[in-house]
């Protein structure tokens, strides 16, 4: 709950401000990079101030930015043609109103939960309600209501939205399991929403996002379902946190203990498809989470090492994108919140500034790409 009404909050102050079109940007390097390089704009406290901060110095920092509706849908709206909650259209059009035209702009939307295997909760002006109205509970994914609704919305997201890329599924290969009923029928509804959106706007690309790694599944299991879902993408773009290993309890965050190459066979199901990373980051301290038992070192330098690998290798695969979770760290956020949830800990430490808006060393690497030009 507190990452949505943040959002909500976000949306709201930016309606205050004007727009910026001066990124920081030195354009004076001989030296390319086929991406764009960008930010989801997460706060690091609860504030207004904080807020907007995070707005502005994630835009003056990138080329790219990340709308990430990860929300809910308003499901009885998006059926019935009725207006959006406040919450919903504030959070679409300030969002929008407020990007430098400089910026190319990616809007990601989901019919999932963030279990990433279940319907989506309800948004509404009270943020997303984990208990969906009568009418919704037990619809499965391919039930023509679902469909039919989840289109009208990612339409109405684009229309308002006017993205440059527009993500309808986020980390779809990271739950489902192969051969279920349940998996079956998101495959009908991502077939029904993508063949659509498609029609509707063939000149935006319309993509699912998909995870390197899963709690539930290996290596091989994980490119079966993204190459199962991979026709009803335009991009193959990666969510990736690779010091999340999910081998526990042995989980360490040496960038060294990963492959180099670690997205090339990904990139491989389909070299003829675009190449992004929609979601990464990488802890810079240790990560410590007593509720899960877990106490994973981590370390600036690793960071740094992160970075480097993660842009030359998406140099290499000519991504198209490359999005990073989080800007600064979020110490004040959590430390301010009432009984935040203890995975908002996971990403707490990836900012390329610490909790106190110091730069890291990762932020230098950043910066030197971002001085390239942009093939």
């Amino acid at each position: 709950m507190v990452r949505k009404m943040l959002f909500f909050l976000l949306a709201l102050a930016l309606l205050c401000c004007e727009k910026d079109n001066d990124t920081g940007q030195d354009d004076q390097s001989a030296l390319n990079r086929s991406f764009y390089m960008g930010f989801t704009p997460f706060p690091f406290d609860n504030t207004i101030e904080a807020l907007l901060t995070s707005y502005e110095t994630t835009l003056q920092n990138s080329d790219i930015a990340l709308n990430h509706l990860d929300f809910g849908v308003p499901w009885d709206e998006a059926l019935n043609g009725t207006d959006f909650p406040e919450e919903v259209q504030n959070t679409l059009v300030t969002f929008k109103t407020n990007l430098p035209a400089s910026h190319k702009y990616i809007v990601t939307a989901t019919p999932t939960s963030q279990k990433r295997n279940e319907l989506a909760g309800y948004w509404n002006n009270e943020g997303e309600h984990e208990s969906l109205p009568i009418f919704w509970q037990e619809k499965s994914f391919d039930d023509p209501d679902v469909i039919n609704a989840y289109t009208n919305y990612c339409k109405r997201v684009i229309n308002i939205s006017q993205p440059d890329y527009f993500g309808y599924g986020i980390e779809v290969n990271s739950s489902f399991l192969e051969n279920t009923s349940q998996f079956n029928a998101y495959k009908v509804l991502v077939e029904e929403v993508y063949t659509e959106l498609k029609a509707t706007f063939p000149d935006i690309p319309i993509f699912l996002s998909f995870q390197d790694r899963s709690f539930n599944k290996n290596h091989t299991e994980l490119l079966s379902l993204t190459n199962q879902l991979l026709p009803y993408s335009d991009l193959i773009a990666m969510s990736s946190y690779p010091f999340w290993d999910y081998d526990f309890p042995n989980m360490d965050a040496n960038p060294d203990l990963h492959k180099q190459n670690w997205l090339t066979d990904f990139r491989d199901l389909d070299p003829s498809k675009p190449f992004a990373i929609s979601e990464t980051g990488y802890i810079a301290e240790d990560l410590v989470i007593n509720d899960f038992n877990l106490n994973v070192k981590g370390s600036e330098a690793w960071q740094e090492t992160y970075t480097t690998s993660l842009l030359n290798h998406a140099n290499e695969l000519n991504a198209e994108f490359v999005a990073w979770f989080v800007y600064r760290d979020y110490d004040k956020l959590y430390e301010n919140s009432t009984n935040p949830d203890a995975t908002l800990l996971i990403w707490k430490d990836n900012g390329l500034l610490d909790g106190d808006g110091n730069k890291r060393k990762a932020h230098y690497i950043w910066d030197e790409w971002l001085k390239r030009s942009k093939d």
